[in-house]
């Protein structure tokens, strides 16, 4: 049976999504540097990356600092700098709606996504304490940030709605079965879940 070219799109989606996690929790020896590596973009601007204090221990975390380079003019405008937080979480829970934050309280940025073109819009991820894996809505002209309540990052857009797909674990609620599950949330632009996936049922069903 030959792989289809939608099956072949969710096999590198799914390759991307892991990729992007394992890099996330273990990118901790980045050196600080005036070098600016580019995270995304797209015909206009670069979404780049500078790291400004690299992190200390295995157990740390580098401080970057984000940039928008204008492709046309060559000029590089900050957008913001990470904070590192100082506790770490065993669980961060899921949620129904985006929480508005500080631009310049983001934890950690170790993957960008454009989301949307214009406005420019970006999707930023990354994992603060080596277990839950951090997501932020950015909309740029404005500067406004929203901490995304999910904690396993995120997947992609749906091709015709142009809604946001995340991921989150939950642990099963059946004491007897030991592990965790997916649960997959949906959020459209305005940062409002709309949509879930439970894969719980399958979880407990698996020999």
């Amino acid at each position: 049976k030959y792989i289809t070219h939608m099956e072949m799109k969710k096999i590198m989606m799914w390759v991307g999504v892991m990729a992007a996690m394992l890099s996330g929790c273990q990118q901790q020896y980045k050196q600080a540097t005036t070098d600016m590596v580019v995270m995304a973009e797209n015909d206009s601007v670069a979404v780049l990356c500078q790291v400004v204090d690299s992190a200390k221990d295995d157990l740390d975390i580098p401080e970057v600092a984000i940039w928008i380079k204008n492709k046309k003019t060559d000029k590089k405008t900050k957008l913001y700098q990470t904070v590192r937080p100082d506790w770490h979480a065993w669980y961060m829970a899921d949620g129904n709606n985006f929480c508005p934050i500080s631009i310049d309280s983001i934890y950690v940025t170790d993957m960008v996504t454009i989301y949307n073109n214009d406005p420019l819009q970006l999707i930023v991820e990354g994992c603060p304490d080596m277990r839950n894996e951090f997501s932020y809505f950015i909309d740029v002209p404005s500067r406004k940030a929203w901490y995304v309540p999910a904690n396993f990052g995120y997947v992609g857009c749906t091709a015709l709605e142009h809604c946001m797909i995340f991921q989150s674990y939950r642990y099963v609620s059946d004491p007897d079965v030991a592990g965790r599950y997916t649960y997959l949330q949906i959020f459209d632009n305005k940062g409002v879940m709309v949509d879930t996936l439970n894969l719980e049922h399958v979880h407990l069903h698996m020999p």
